[in-house]
């Protein structure tokens, strides 16, 4: 029952934070982006969450499971300060009309919030992929967790070299992180000692 709700807790956390996403790209208004900006904190908080349940549930212990909290962490942390940083300085900064550096603003590449942005999601994110697919024995979970791991940190060594090398990133930690929470929803149903 815990990973049934941990699962769809990350599925509905997905479908709210493509929504904002959506939302921000469609209305390009401050609201929509606050919206985005928030919930990709909480998306990290969430994934955390999942991933801790995944890692009770398949029996992940030791140290594999204290690397892939600290990435976790590591994932959370980082994404807070930056975009809190953007919600709480760099945009009313902005609308007082005082003149901020692009390389300072989120969304803007090179720059110090994206940076930080790209490592919480590119090198720890991947990093606790990379964790988790080390210490689970499930086939299907090892080969997901695996193929997040690449992209998350495809995406975060492409960035130095491209900005559009980074989008493998959020294919690992976006769409795959989806899949595996709808795997593990519908795992939940099966026989509990296949876990």
């Amino acid at each position: 029952m815990y990973i049934k709700r941990a699962a769809s807790a990350g599925i509905i956390c997905e479908i709210v934070y493509f929504l904002s996403v959506t939302a921000f790209i469609v209305l390009h208004t401050e609201w929509a982006l606050t919206l985005w900006e928030i919930m990709t904190v909480a998306g990290a908080a969430v994934m955390l969450g999942v991933m801790d349940a995944i890692a009770d549930i398949y029996g992940i212990t030791g140290t594999l499971r204290r690397y892939m909290d600290i990435s976790l962490s590591g994932t959370l942390f980082l994404t807070a300060a930056a975009h809190f940083t953007s919600i709480g300085v760099t945009r009313p900064l902005v609308s007082q009309g005082i003149a901020i550096p692009d390389f300072v603003k989120i969304g803007t590449h090179p720059g110090y919030e994206m940076t930080i942005d790209y490592t919480a999601w590119g090198l720890f994110m991947g990093c606790a992929f990379l964790f988790l697919c080390m210490g689970v024995k499930d086939r299907r979970l090892k080969i997901l967790s695996g193929i997040c791991s690449v992209l998350c940190l495809c995406g975060f060594i492409g960035s130095f070299f491209a900005e559009g090398l980074w989008y493998a990133a959020p294919m690992g930690y976006g769409i795959g992180f989806l899949i595996m929470c709808i795997f593990e929803l519908r795992s939940s149903g099966a026989d509990p000692a296949a876990h």
